[in-house]
């Protein structure tokens, strides 16, 4: 009778298949039957046994009945390599066979050897979730009776169990495993065996759900003639198992396994041709050859813009481990999620275009999560220009034409209803901004754009009709030369007008009013003077800038012979030095006294001493000079500017001079 066994078929083609780190049948890892496609890669040495009992019947006297039982001892499997990218496991195994009955007419025990086997595996576990492998093993020695003086034609009731030809004594299989666990802890795991053992072709299958240190699982092995078998699933002239089992512990420190065979294979009369049958397993691992297990944590980031917060689709990479692939942070969060990262101190690589790259260690713990927040700074930080522009006499909004000279900015407008105008995105630094209108005199302003910050500008924009001419010269208050310099007015909208380098000429427009101008050039130390605009009236203001260091003579300041008495005729040059410190009222300034070479050295040196203080107690005294910004002291004859031999070099030695020493705190 030929039988198809359609609800083991449903059952195969639903099954998920199996990896488990546990030795099969003759060693490697597998179930009993079935091989995974991995290596064990952390156990070392592993030696393992598998029990197989059950009862079985003479086919030609059904009412003999016995015993048979298969014992794989021992078996032996190791990993040498067991990388990321290739596995290599070898195994090898022998045992005994024993039954009882001998035969149908001597009932007594029998035993043999059983085969001596040694094959190996190679694993190709580098794609995600599919994992490829294949197997091959040769037996040495077949099985044997050990007693055959009894009976030499020992008859074995169970030839089916484990097949063996001696003809065919090379055996190989082709595995496939989906890894579906490395998805999803919950989720099973699938193997698939096909390959040819003793003459037969063998198509395995099975599924496991793995929990800690426990295990269920299923697998079917159907063996098939090549020549005359209807398919994998024909139980006339092939024969299938299906063996549901469990597993207790690991590969790496002891387990057991048990399970009980379902056994689907009958001849033409209806007889089963194999019993079903009880498998007991039980293996350990020894010392010899062990792998050191990986130790993994997990790092979870988040990139994000320092400036502005905003998440970043950034590349994350790890330096130190150059053959890991590159991370994509998400976009719409900056947040990334790297899972089985070695342990210890690892180097994380965060990079977006147009942003700085940050490179941060971090201390990865065993089974851990490393949380970090990178925040990539813009190489071109950004800030933003907003303002208003108004007519100088009503204070009404107006439309004008914003310009940004000297920059890439394109020109904007500002709103005709509000005067506003706004421009964002615009890169730190110093900006000129001009602001136009027909018929209005052009206005100018300087801004500083920080990183983050939004910086304004109010144009108060004249009449020309109404405004009035400003102009003046900017020097050097000791060489009288032109200055590069600037001329800001902060009541007019703190418009800015520059000198012509040239001339030191600066021209200007404001309405009548009262002003304060700053006056700047490199180098030199500012100052602000009050200014008053009256209609009609064109205002001619001249500077003169001194800078830290500067030394300026005071000629024209004039003594009694031998004394540190200061002659009337003197006010004008003191009148000057006093204009020079109200000019710029933070500078603080030393009064140096000079003689000539004649007298003695020391005489000199209080002379020049007392006419110093001389000076000082003028200034303070006739112009209201403040004592804290002036100092006093005589230098006598060390410091001459000219010949002592001549009465022109000596009258030049003669001397008071002005020297700016710095500025006092600002207040």
């Amino acid at each position: 009778m030929r039988v198809k066994v359609t609800v083991l078929a449903l059952l195969m083609a639903m099954l998920p298949a199996l990896v488990f780190a546990y030795p099969g049948f003759g060693g490697g890892r597998g179930l009993f039957r079935v091989q995974n496609a991995l290596v064990e890669s952390e156990a070392g040495l592993t030696v393992s046994l598998h029990a197989l009992a059950r009862n079985a019947d003479f086919a030609d006297m059904d009412s003999t009945d016995g015993w048979v039982g298969d014992l794989i001892a021992p078996e032996l499997s190791y990993a040498p390599i067991a990388t990321r990218y290739v596995g290599l496991e070898l195994f090898g195994s022998w045992g005994g066979q024993f039954q009882y009955p001998m035969s149908p007419i001597v009932e007594e025990f029998a035993s043999g050897l059983h085969d001596l086997k040694a094959g190996g595996k190679l694993s190709i576990p580098v794609i995600p979730v599919l994992k490829l492998g294949g197997t091959a093993s040769y037996t040495f020695s077949g099985r044997r009776s050990s007693t055959p003086s009894k009976d030499p034609d020992w008859d074995v009731l169970d030839p089916e169990g484990l097949p063996y030809d001696a003809s065919a004594k090379l055996a190989w299989s082709g595995l496939a495993t989906l890894q579906l666990r490395d998805v999803l802890l919950t989720a099973p795991n699938v193997t698939v065996n096909y390959g040819k053992v003793a003459g037969l072709t063998q198509y395995g299958a099975g599924v496991e759900l793995q929990g800690e240190g426990f295990c269920v699982f299923l697998e079917a092995l159907s063996q098939q003639s090549d020549s005359v078998s209807g398919g994998i699933f024909d139980t006339e002239v092939g024969h299938i198992h299906v063996t549901p089992g469990i597993a207790i512990g690991d590969a790496t420190s002891g387990f057991l396994k048990a399970g009980y065979t379902f056994s689907f294979g009958y001849d033409a009369s209806g007889r089963k041709k194999q019993p079903n049958e009880i498998i007991l397993g039980f293996g350990f691992a020894t010392p010899f050859g062990k792998h050191t297990p990986p130790e993994y944590g997990r790092i979870v980031g988040v990139v994000t813009d320092a400036s502005t917060g905003a998440p970043l689709a950034a590349t994350v990479a790890f330096p130190d481990y150059p053959k890991r692939a590159k991370m994509t942070a998400d976009a719409g969060t900056g947040i990334f999620k790297a899972m089985k990262v070695p342990a210890g101190a690892v180097t994380v690589e965060v990079s977006a275009e147009g942003y700085s790259k940050q490179a941060v260690p971090l201390a990865v713990e065993i089974d851990q999560v490393v949380n970090y927040a990178f925040q990539l700074r813009p190489l071109k930080n950004y800030g933003t220009i907003a303002g208003t522009v108004v007519d100088a006499v009503s204070s009404a909004p107006m439309a004008a034409r914003i310009e940004f000279p000297g920059s890439r900015i394109q020109p904007t407008n500002s709103d005709a209803a509000a005067g506003a105008f706004r421009v964002d995105r615009v890169e730190t630094g110093v900006y000129t901004l001009t602001a136009s209108a027909d018929p209005y005199i052009k206005s100018t302003i300087v801004l500083a754009v920080e990183e983050g910050k939004l910086a304004t500008a109010t144009f108060k924009l004249a009449p020309a009709a109404t405004a009035v001419d400003v102009t003046g010269k900017i020097s050097d208050r000791k060489t009288d030369g032109p200055l590069a310099a600037t001329v800001t007015v902060p009541e007019a909208g703190s418009a800015v007008f520059n000198t012509d380098p040239a001339t030191g000429v600066y021209k200007a427009q404001l309405m009548p009013g009262a002003y304060s101008m700053v006056v700047e050039a490199k180098d030199y130390l500012k100052q602000t003077a009050a200014l008053v605009v009256e209609t009609g009236k064109p205002v001619v203001r001249d500077f003169t800038l001194v800078k830290e260091g500067m030394a300026l003579t005071l000629k024209g300041i004039y003594f009694n012979p031998a004394e540190a008495t200061i002659k009337p005729e003197s006010r004008p040059a003191l009148e000057d030095a006093a204009k020079i410190l109200k000019e710029n009222p933070t500078i603080k300034v030393e009064i140096q006294g000079h003689t000539d070479g004649w007298g003695e050295a020391e005489y000199n040196l209080d002379l020049s001493d007392e006419r110093a203080w001389s000076v000082v107690t003028y200034l303070v005294k006739n112009y209201g000079i403040d004592q804290s910004r002036l100092t006093a002291r005589g230098y006598g004859e060390s410091r001459p500017v000219a010949d002592n031999d001549t009465d022109y070099g000596r009258a030049l030695n003669r001397r008071v001079e002005f020297v700016i020493l710095g500025q006092t705190e600002r207040k």
